[in-house]
């Protein structure tokens, strides 16, 4: 692990909550969905579609978060053909 400036934590940090606001944001946008999927089963299939993009959102938002952390912290992202893996 590399060692870092109070500066450089500092907006590590405050990425790293910018992330996590639009992550609990997102919780609640699935959670909204899933409401809707209960109460219009006629349009069920199109939620479903939402409720998948919203599952990808999520999934990208943990990503970020990876990244941020292994870029500042451990100098870089993994590589290789496994790298999303390696990295989560």
């Amino acid at each position: 692990m590399r060692e870092m400036s109070p500066i450089e934590l500092r907006t590590l940090v405050s990425d790293l909550e910018v992330e996590l606001d639009r992550m609990k944001r997102l919780e609640q946008e699935i959670q909204q969905v899933q409401s809707e999927i209960h109460h219009d089963s006629e349009r069920a299939n199109l939620f479903y579609e939402l409720q998948a993009l919203k599952l990808h959102n999520f999934y990208t938002g943990c990503e970020r978060i990876f990244s941020l952390v292994a870029s500042e912290l451990n100098g870089g992202l993994p590589s290789g053909f496994d790298w999303h893996k390696r990295l989560l």
